[in-house]
């Protein structure tokens, strides 16, 4: 029971909403305070009691009280606002936000509101104010209507908190490609999808056992005293529920991965476990989709060590792409071993200054897109250097891989053509290679693009023959100029058949139709004889005839 310093007047604005006060006190999670004007007096809520000490929740001169727990450089700020109120009309609210020291000992941002009402002459009579919390939550998500990540990590605490010998799992469910199915569908399809699939798994999961929407198409759950043989088993009842999203009418199928911690062992703190989870789930996806992970610290530093390079090659891109750099390996003509071109090879510096393997940056690159503007640094280096070279050698072809990612960029064409139209090269002397980044979809949109730089003269190119998707099939689909057969059939071909036979024949095929071949990877006389006298070839590149060197190394060995 409040203990009052001063009693309240029987006809004291405060005294004739107190009850009212009480109630709303009772509901509210915000610090509210109704304040007497005329008298001086200000009631307060509860929680001013609970989480500032304060002597009564009837007190005078509010503002002071409340002035040593507002951060140093926000006092001003809260005497402002009083002093607005002191001039302020009924009904105008005085409005401010200042940092707050909480009961935990720390400072969080508040908003404060007051509006003054009138008597029945027009005068002040009483101020309503409410100072919330900026960083109050809602606790429950409005699709799917599930508890979210604030509610989630605060039951996680709990739960950790609860023994000594605390031990179960962190899940987290990710859904696969569920942007296309807004993007295909619509988001009220979208939405819908999610209210189910909340509904679904609910169902599946033990009654003991709540679920969480986190963010976007993320769910969460954990459970206590479980191995991962038990997490297999539901999810795998999690995946069959989630093959058919119903709608009106379409039936779709949609897949998830997933994503364990398990605590105390992988961490025993909330945040932890959350990051560590979603590690793993990107672990699951990685492995391709449609699965469930648990965390590797493995696994979790390779991946560290990925956003740290990523981080460093932003940095070097926001730079003018500095901390990059080209080499240049040399083609000649198989028939005279004479030079004919290099390929334009990206090498890029780490922060020790040690160059970093290809193959740790260049899939980061194109995985984040950034590949796009790399790529146009590339192409403007390579062809600049080339125009150089093709004063002592005119008919120098230089070779630039080209990423899908950048064939997708509206604005690649008209780069390509104004960097060739400022350097005035011929375009003739530049090659592009199609990569094997990633699965090619529609060689219709792929064969329109190149056929635009055909147009231009540019030769086209596909790298990396025989290998994944590069094959006789997508030859069929895919106009070019040049292919370029994957060192892996070099390796041994004078000691297996096969690859002698695969190479011998599609060198037939290509020249048939009116193809060149380049072979990779030729690191030793013998080889090179082999597929210059039997099998035919047109360009050779490899180890044989020199390694990537930088632009300056490189000619000074080919000026001649």
């Amino acid at each position: 029971m409040d203990t009052n310093f001063f009693q309240l007047g029987e006809d004291s604005p405060l005294s004739r909403i107190k009850s009212y006060f009480d109630a709303l006190q009772n509901s509210a999670d915000e610090y509210l305070f109704a304040i007497d004007p005329s008298a001086g007096q200000v009631m307060l809520s509860k929680n001013f009691l609970r989480d500032f000490n304060f002597p009564d929740t009837l007190v005078e001169d509010f503002a002071a009280l409340l002035t040593p727990f507002v951060w140093h450089d926000d006092r001003e700020i809260l005497e402002g606002a009083f002093e607005e109120l002191n001039s302020a009309a009924p009904g105008v609210e005085v409005y401010g936000e200042f940092r707050l020291l909480n009961r935990d000992g720390e400072y969080g941002w508040v908003t404060l509101r007051m509006t003054a009402g009138a008597d029945e002459f027009g005068q002040p009579e009483l101020v309503a104010g409410v100072i919330a919390r900026m960083d109050v939550k809602q606790k429950a998500d409005y699709v799917t209507g599930l508890l979210n990540r604030n509610a989630f990590q605060v039951a996680l605490m709990k739960e950790l908190n609860s023994s000594p010998d605390a031990h179960g799992a962190v899940i987290l469910i990710g859904l696969d490609n569920f942007q296309l199915i807004n993007e295909t569908y619509g988001f009220e399809f979208g939405d819908n999808a999610l209210r189910q699939l909340a509904q679904d798994i609910t169902n599946i999961l033990p009654p003991d056992i709540r679920l969480y929407k986190l963010d976007n198409d993320m769910f969460a759950f954990f459970v206590s005293e479980v191995y991962p043989e038990e997490i297999e088993i539901i999810f795998s009842s999690i995946q069959l529920c989630m093959r058919e999203i119903r709608n009106i009418d379409d039936t779709i199928y949609c897949t998830a991965s997933a994503g364990a911690a398990f605590y105390p062992d992988d961490a025993d703190d909330v945040i932890t476990l959350t990051r560590y989870a979603e590690v793993a789930l990107e672990f699951a996806r990685q492995k391709g989709k449609d699965q469930v992970a648990f965390f590797d610290s493995a696994f979790y530093d390779r991946w560290r060590y990925d956003l740290g390079m990523q981080n460093l090659m932003q940095n070097s891109i926001a730079r003018g792409c500095e901390d990059f750099f080209l080499c240049y390996q040399p083609q000649v003509d198989a028939k005279t071993g004479k030079l004919v071109g290099a390929e334009a090879l990206l090498r890029w510096y780490d922060r020790d200054g040690s160059v970093v393997a290809p193959m740790q940056f260049i899939p980061l690159l194109e995985k984040s897109r950034m590949i796009i503007p790399v790529g146009h640094w590339i192409i403007e280096n390579a062809v600049k250097t080339a125009k150089k070279w093709h004063e002592f050698m005119p008919e120098f072809e230089v070779s630039v891989n080209i990423s899908l990612y950048q064939l997708e960029e509206h604005a690649f064409y008209d780069f390509v053509k104004d960097c060739l139209d400022r350097h005035q090269i011929d375009p003739r002397r530049v090659v592009f290679e199609l990569t094997e980044s990633h699965n090619v979809y529609d060689w219709d949109y792929v064969n329109k693009q190149f056929q635009a730089f055909h147009d231009l003269g540019i030769k086209i190119s596909m790298d990396d023959f025989g290998m994944g998707y590069s094959n006789l099939g997508f030859l069929k689909n895919f106009r070019c100029n040049q292919i370029k057969i994957d060192r892996v059939f070099v390796e041994d071909v004078l000691n297996s058949e096969y690859d002698r036979q695969l190479i011998k024949h599609v060198v037939m095929l290509c020249h048939a139709v009116g193809m060149e071949v380049v072979i990779e990877g030729v690191e030793d006389e013998a080889t090179y004889i082999y597929l210059r006298d039997v099998c035919g070839v047109d360009i050779i590149q490899g180890f044989y005839f020199g390694y990537p060197e930088t632009e300056d190394v490189f000619a000074k060995r080919f000026a001649n």
